[in-house]
């Protein structure tokens, strides 16, 4: 099973019999059975036939819209049973700060160690001294027992923003490529090419997340780490959060110290901030699918919400978050003349 994205300026899905059709001006670009599908991406300058849309509902395929900066418009979600039980557990514990408190400490402890474990991994691939990053991943080691000792979520929180200041520092550190610089993690809208990338991956996981959750039968925007905000699904936010360090932030790093991404492939955007040329986001999209591959990513979020899950009736008692391992061995050389099946 694949995600088909569709990025292309102007093309236009459509149904043929089982399988969807992308063309664009009269031309066949590209044909996929909708069997081997699981989800479809298109950016809002692409056009979706209503039969099309149909058929994906009708073969339980969701679909997303983004814009070209990466901000998800809305998604199209087939109907699903809805496990009422589980839900209603979701809205009796949401009420209780002794339960947010424990699932917080727990899903942020292990994001600071895959973050440790995102430096680690670059200190020891990296030639000669790194004492930023050495010493962020140092910072960050002693940082995780005052998560366990914080008696409320703003103490937690600001324990986290201690951990994210250092983070970052030896984020800039670790981007070798030269044309861009990195200010510091900045969005809404991303200012800058490296935050821009960043942005666009976090969307990504909290998509999968989100989709997910709905399917499992959660409700999405009632988390126990993000407050409740219009528009934003909390607890899909909360989740994704162990996942940016070895997911995204080591993917971006490699577009851009691997020179798969260069100065040339971004540009100013209207509603402010830059993005990606289309050439670029299939360069990116590419990466995408091979960085999601490696990690066996689409399964580890599924075990991680049959996970939640049981907590949340009451089998188990805290969230066992997903640990990336500095030892897990790199990605394969990329083939860039390899051709894109999974998009357009």
């Amino acid at each position: 099973m694949a995600c088909l994205y569709v990025v292309e300026p102007g093309a236009v899905v459509s149904r043929s019999g089982q399988s969807l059709i992308v063309e664009k001006d009269g031309q066949q670009l590209l044909e996929v059975e909708l069997a081997h599908l699981d989800s479809v991406l298109v950016l809002n300058t692409v056009s979706i036939s209503t039969p099309a849309l149909c058929a994906l509902l009708q073969a339980g395929v969701e679909t997303a819209f983004l814009t070209a900066q990466g901000r998800l418009l809305g998604q199209l979600t087939p109907p699903s049973s809805r496990n009422l039980l589980l839900r209603r557990s979701q809205y009796d514990k949401e009420r209780d700060p002794t339960f947010a408190l424990r699932q917080s400490r727990a899903l942020l402890a292990a994001k600071l160690e895959n973050q440790r474990q995102v430096l680690i991994r670059h200190a020891s691939d990296s030639p000669g001294p790194q004492l930023v990053v050495e010493g962020a991943a140092e910072a960050l080691a002693q940082l995780a027992p005052a998560l366990h000792q914080a008696a409320n979520l703003p103490a937690l929180l600001g324990v986290e923003g201690r951990a994210a200041a250092r983070y970052w520092q030896a984020f800039r550190e670790m981007l070798k490529a030269q044309g861009f610089c990195f200010p510091g993690r900045r969005a809404h809208p991303p200012p800058d090419p490296v935050n821009a990338v960043l942005s666009f991956g976090y969307t990504l996981v909290t998509n999968l997340l989100t989709s997910l959750l709905d399917a499992y039968g959660f409700d999405p925007w009632l988390g126990f780490l993000h407050s409740e905000t219009y528009g934003h699904p909390s607890l899909a936010l909360d989740l994704v959060e162990v996942f940016r360090a070895p997911v995204v932030d080591r993917l971006a790093l490699r577009l851009f110290n691997l020179r798969i991404l260069q100065p040339r492939d971004f540009s100013p955007h209207p509603e402010g901030g830059v993005r990606m040329c289309d050439e670029a986001l299939r360069r990116f999209f590419r990466e995408w699918e091979r960085t999601l591959a490696h990690l066996n990513l689409r399964e580890a979020l599924k075990a991680q919400i049959e996970q939640l899950a049981r907590v949340y009736r009451g089998s188990e008692e805290e969230i066992r978050p997903w640990r990336w391992s500095a030892r897990q061995g790199p990605l394969p050389p990329s083939d860039s003349d390899g051709q894109m099946a999974s998009g357009l």
